[in-house]
Order: structure tokens, then C-alpha cells, then sequence
């Protein structure tokens, strides 16, 4: 499989993954749309949007606007801030964290956590 096939199904499995439930039946769009949320919150929306511009740069023949790389660790990172770093930001205990890591999560949620991960770490050549 080649970098464009590799973007294009992983791009399109970030976008529909934030559509999924993240956490019973809430999706990261409800997360995200909810009114009086925390600006940490809008940290998720980088995920849908790196997966947009992974498709769209897979379709345009491998010119990526932001560049592939970034666009590769974006959907990682996002999720490495929603899962550990917003909760210790807000107060919450380093290991209490660590303890909740993986209860609760949705199909969605395991979705992009899959595809952040092999974005990432996998890197074929063309």
C-alpha cells in the first residue's frame, strides 16, 4: 500500500471516527458543538480537519497544503491532550488519569486512536 492509498483511508477514517461515539453516545461533534465547553475542547476539532486535508491531499496527487508529516502527528497529538493532557490541566491526578485511560471509550473514539497511531508510526514508501 502507497502513501496516497495509506492517507486517503486513514483520512477518511479520522472524519468518520469524530462522527462515531467517543464516549457512549456522545460524538466528537456533540463535544465540540456543546454550548459553555472549555476551550480545550475544541482541541478535537484538528482531527477531523487533518483527516480532511490528508484526503484532499491524497486526491490532489500529493500536494498536501500543510504538509504530510504535520498532518500525520496532528490527529496524535490531539488526542494525546483530549485523553491526558486537558484532565491534568483541570486539575485532575496524574494517576487518576492513567487509571481512566480506555474505560468508557466508544468505536469512535478507538477509530481515531487506531488511525492517529498508524499515521503516525507507519510511513511506506511511494
Amino acid at each position: 500500500m502507497n502513501k496516497k492509498m495509506l492517507s486517503m483511508i486513514l483520512g477518511a477514517a479520522l472524519i468518520a471516527g469524530f462522527f462515531l461515539p467517543y464516549s457512549g453516545k456522545a460524538s466528537g461533534f456533540d463535544f465540540v458543538s456543546l454550548k459553555g465547553v472549555d476551550w480545550k475542547i475544541y482541541v478535537l476539532l484538528l482531527i477531523p480537519l487533518s483527516g480532511l486535508l490528508l484526503l484532499l491531499g491524497a486526491l490532489n496527487n500529493g500536494n498536501y497544503i500543510l504538509g504530510r508529516g504535520l498532518l500525520c502527528w496532528l490527529p496524535l497529538l490531539a488526542l494525546l491532550f483530549f485523553i491526558i493532557g486537558a484532565p491534568v490541566i483541570g486539575g485532575a491526578d496524574i494517576g487518576n488519569v492513567f487509571k481512566s485511560i480506555g474505560k468508557g471509550y466508544g468505536i469512535g473514539l478507538w477509530i481515531t486512536i487506531a488511525a492517529s497511531v498508524v499515521l503516525a508510526f507507519y510511513q511506506p514508501k511511494d
